[in-house]
Protein backbone atom coordinates (compact mmCIF):
# COMPACT_ATOMS: atom_id res chain seq x y z
CA UNK A 1 0.00 0.00 0.00
CA UNK A 2 0.95 3.66 -0.31
CA UNK A 3 3.85 4.85 1.84
CA UNK A 4 4.91 8.46 2.50
CA UNK A 5 6.83 10.03 5.40
CA UNK A 6 3.61 11.38 6.93
CA UNK A 7 1.63 8.15 6.64
CA UNK A 8 4.58 6.09 7.88
CA UNK A 9 5.00 8.44 10.84
CA UNK A 10 1.34 8.13 11.81
CA UNK A 11 1.42 4.33 11.65
CA UNK A 12 4.73 4.11 13.50
CA UNK A 13 3.52 6.25 16.38
CA UNK A 14 0.31 4.22 16.67
CA UNK A 15 2.02 0.83 16.22
CA UNK A 16 1.32 -0.65 19.70
CA UNK A 17 -2.42 0.01 19.59
CA UNK A 18 -2.53 -0.81 15.86
CA UNK A 19 -0.97 -4.22 16.39
CA UNK A 20 -3.30 -4.90 19.32
CA UNK A 21 -6.27 -3.89 17.18
CA UNK A 22 -5.40 -6.12 14.19
CA UNK A 23 -4.64 -9.08 16.48
CA UNK A 24 -7.73 -8.68 18.65
CA UNK A 25 -9.35 -11.95 19.85
CA UNK A 26 -12.56 -11.02 18.00
CA UNK A 27 -10.67 -11.15 14.69
CA UNK A 28 -8.63 -14.21 15.63
CA UNK A 29 -11.69 -16.18 16.67
CA UNK A 30 -13.64 -15.06 13.62
CA UNK A 31 -10.79 -16.20 11.37
CA UNK A 32 -10.63 -19.63 13.04
CA UNK A 33 -14.38 -20.20 13.25
CA UNK A 34 -14.50 -19.96 17.05
CA UNK A 35 -16.29 -16.64 17.43
CA UNK A 36 -19.69 -17.09 19.09
CA UNK A 37 -22.57 -16.16 16.82
CA UNK A 38 -23.99 -13.69 19.35
CA UNK A 39 -20.72 -11.73 19.37
CA UNK A 40 -20.75 -11.44 15.58
CA UNK A 41 -24.38 -10.37 15.58
CA UNK A 42 -23.61 -7.73 18.19
CA UNK A 43 -20.86 -6.41 15.92
CA UNK A 44 -23.33 -6.33 13.00
CA UNK A 45 -25.77 -4.24 15.03
CA UNK A 46 -23.20 -1.77 16.30
CA UNK A 47 -21.23 -1.44 13.06
CA UNK A 48 -24.48 -0.80 11.22
CA UNK A 49 -25.09 2.15 13.55
CA UNK A 50 -21.50 3.26 13.01
CA UNK A 51 -21.82 3.25 9.19
CA UNK A 52 -25.07 5.22 9.42
CA UNK A 53 -23.22 7.97 11.26
CA UNK A 54 -20.27 7.46 8.93
CA UNK A 55 -22.49 8.70 6.12
CA UNK A 56 -23.23 11.84 8.12
CA UNK A 57 -19.49 12.28 8.64
CA UNK A 58 -18.88 11.98 4.89
CA UNK A 59 -21.66 14.46 4.17
CA UNK A 60 -19.97 17.05 6.38
CA UNK A 61 -16.63 16.39 4.72
CA UNK A 62 -18.11 16.58 1.21
CA UNK A 63 -19.70 19.92 2.03
CA UNK A 64 -16.34 21.42 2.91
CA UNK A 65 -14.25 19.74 0.18
CA UNK A 66 -12.26 22.53 -1.52
CA UNK A 67 -12.01 20.98 -4.99
CA UNK A 68 -13.78 18.62 -7.35
CA UNK A 69 -11.26 15.79 -7.04
CA UNK A 70 -11.78 15.45 -3.32
CA UNK A 71 -15.53 16.01 -3.57
CA UNK A 72 -16.04 13.31 -6.20
CA UNK A 73 -13.91 10.78 -4.36
CA UNK A 74 -15.89 11.32 -1.18
CA UNK A 75 -19.18 11.07 -3.08
CA UNK A 76 -18.04 7.69 -4.40
CA UNK A 77 -17.25 6.71 -0.82
CA UNK A 78 -20.75 7.68 0.29
CA UNK A 79 -22.16 5.26 -2.31
CA UNK A 80 -19.83 2.55 -0.98
CA UNK A 81 -20.99 3.23 2.58
CA UNK A 82 -24.60 2.86 1.44
CA UNK A 83 -23.69 -0.47 -0.16
CA UNK A 84 -22.15 -1.55 3.14
CA UNK A 85 -25.46 -0.85 4.85
CA UNK A 86 -27.08 -3.21 2.35
CA UNK A 87 -24.70 -6.01 3.39
CA UNK A 88 -25.75 -5.53 7.01
CA UNK A 89 -29.43 -5.33 6.07
CA UNK A 90 -29.30 -8.50 3.97
CA UNK A 91 -27.64 -10.41 6.80
CA UNK A 92 -30.10 -9.09 9.37
CA UNK A 93 -33.06 -10.05 7.19
CA UNK A 94 -31.72 -13.58 6.72
CA UNK A 95 -31.00 -14.02 10.43
CA UNK A 96 -34.03 -12.20 11.81
CA UNK A 97 -31.70 -9.73 13.54
CA UNK A 98 -32.90 -6.34 14.75
CA UNK A 99 -30.69 -3.49 13.50
CA UNK A 100 -32.43 -0.53 15.12
CA UNK A 101 -30.64 -0.80 18.44
CA UNK A 102 -29.16 1.73 20.82
CA UNK A 103 -25.48 2.51 20.20
CA UNK A 104 -23.17 1.45 22.99
CA UNK A 105 -21.05 4.03 24.84
CA UNK A 106 -18.03 3.13 22.69
CA UNK A 107 -19.99 3.31 19.42
CA UNK A 108 -21.57 6.60 20.44
CA UNK A 109 -18.23 7.99 21.58
CA UNK A 110 -16.52 7.03 18.32
CA UNK A 111 -19.19 8.46 16.04
CA UNK A 112 -19.39 11.62 18.14
CA UNK A 113 -15.63 11.99 17.76
CA UNK A 114 -15.96 11.59 13.97
CA UNK A 115 -18.76 14.12 13.65
CA UNK A 116 -17.08 16.65 15.94
CA UNK A 117 -13.84 16.39 13.96
CA UNK A 118 -15.68 16.86 10.65
CA UNK A 119 -17.49 19.90 12.04
CA UNK A 120 -14.66 21.69 13.84
CA UNK A 121 -11.33 20.11 12.85
CA UNK A 122 -9.09 21.11 9.98
CA UNK A 123 -9.47 19.38 6.63
CA UNK A 124 -6.19 17.55 7.22
CA UNK A 125 -7.31 16.42 10.68
CA UNK A 126 -10.61 15.14 9.31
CA UNK A 127 -8.87 13.23 6.53
CA UNK A 128 -6.44 11.74 9.07
CA UNK A 129 -9.40 10.36 10.99
CA UNK A 130 -11.09 8.96 7.87
CA UNK A 131 -7.88 7.42 6.52
CA UNK A 132 -7.20 5.94 9.95
CA UNK A 133 -10.64 4.33 10.17
CA UNK A 134 -10.52 2.88 6.66
CA UNK A 135 -6.90 1.74 6.93
CA UNK A 136 -7.77 0.05 10.22
CA UNK A 137 -10.56 -1.95 8.59
CA UNK A 138 -8.38 -2.87 5.62
CA UNK A 139 -5.62 -4.15 7.91
CA UNK A 140 -8.00 -5.86 10.35
CA UNK A 141 -10.02 -7.72 7.74
CA UNK A 142 -6.87 -8.57 5.80
CA UNK A 143 -5.72 -10.60 8.81
CA UNK A 144 -9.01 -12.49 8.62
CA UNK A 145 -8.65 -13.06 4.88
CA UNK A 146 -5.12 -14.42 5.30
CA UNK A 147 -6.48 -17.15 7.57
CA UNK A 148 -9.97 -17.70 6.14
CA UNK A 149 -9.89 -16.63 2.51
CA UNK A 150 -13.37 -15.77 1.29
CA UNK A 151 -15.11 -18.55 3.19
CA UNK A 152 -18.76 -18.30 4.12
CA UNK A 153 -20.55 -16.99 6.07
CA UNK A 154 -18.20 -14.00 6.15
CA UNK A 155 -17.23 -13.73 2.48
CA UNK A 156 -19.16 -10.52 1.74
CA UNK A 157 -17.67 -8.75 4.73
CA UNK A 158 -14.13 -9.91 3.99
CA UNK A 159 -14.33 -9.04 0.30
CA UNK A 160 -15.81 -5.63 1.02
CA UNK A 161 -12.86 -4.48 3.14
CA UNK A 162 -9.98 -6.32 1.45
CA UNK A 163 -10.78 -5.99 -2.25
CA UNK A 164 -8.36 -4.24 -4.64
CA UNK A 165 -10.96 -1.49 -4.96
CA UNK A 166 -11.02 -0.91 -1.24
CA UNK A 167 -7.21 -0.97 -1.09
CA UNK A 168 -7.15 1.66 -3.85
CA UNK A 169 -9.63 3.78 -1.89
CA UNK A 170 -7.44 3.63 1.22
CA UNK A 171 -4.41 4.65 -0.86
CA UNK A 172 -6.36 7.50 -2.45
CA UNK A 173 -7.39 8.73 0.99
CA UNK A 174 -3.79 8.63 2.14
CA UNK A 175 -2.77 10.70 -0.88
CA UNK A 176 -5.50 13.24 -0.10
CA UNK A 177 -4.36 13.44 3.51
CA UNK A 178 -0.80 14.21 2.37
CA UNK A 179 -2.09 16.68 -0.22
CA UNK A 180 -4.24 18.71 2.17
CA UNK A 181 -2.00 18.68 5.27
CA UNK A 182 0.66 21.15 6.26
CA UNK A 183 3.79 20.33 8.23
CA UNK A 184 2.70 22.75 10.94
CA UNK A 185 -0.36 20.65 11.78
CA UNK A 186 1.43 17.28 12.02
CA UNK A 187 1.10 17.18 15.83
CA UNK A 188 -2.67 17.62 15.49
CA UNK A 189 -2.82 14.93 12.82
CA UNK A 190 -0.93 12.51 15.05
CA UNK A 191 -3.35 13.08 17.92
CA UNK A 192 -6.37 12.61 15.66
CA UNK A 193 -4.95 9.46 14.08
CA UNK A 194 -3.99 7.95 17.44
CA UNK A 195 -7.47 8.64 18.83
CA UNK A 196 -8.94 6.88 15.79
CA UNK A 197 -6.70 3.84 16.31
CA UNK A 198 -7.72 3.69 19.97
CA UNK A 199 -11.40 3.83 19.07
CA UNK A 200 -10.92 1.07 16.50
CA UNK A 201 -9.40 -1.16 19.18
CA UNK A 202 -12.13 -0.26 21.65
CA UNK A 203 -14.82 -1.08 19.09
CA UNK A 204 -13.51 -4.62 18.58
CA UNK A 205 -13.13 -5.02 22.32
CA UNK A 206 -16.63 -3.73 22.99
CA UNK A 207 -18.32 -6.19 20.61
CA UNK A 208 -16.12 -9.06 21.83
CA UNK A 209 -16.94 -8.50 25.48
CA UNK A 210 -20.56 -7.40 24.89
CA UNK A 211 -19.99 -4.13 26.72
CA UNK A 212 -23.03 -1.88 26.73
CA UNK A 213 -24.72 0.61 29.02
CA UNK A 214 -24.59 -0.47 32.71
CA UNK A 215 -28.30 0.19 33.29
Amino acid sequence: MMSTPLLDELLTEARPIWEAMTAHPFLRELATGHLPRERFDFWVQQDYRFVQDGLRFLALLIARAPDEELRRGLLDAAVAFRNELTIFEDYARQQGLQLEVEPTPVCLGYTSFLLATAATGSLGETLAVLWGAEKAYYDAWSTVRQALGLAEPYARWIENWTSPQFAAWVDWLGAQLVRWSSTAEYPTLRRAFLATARYEYLFWDMVYTGTTWPI
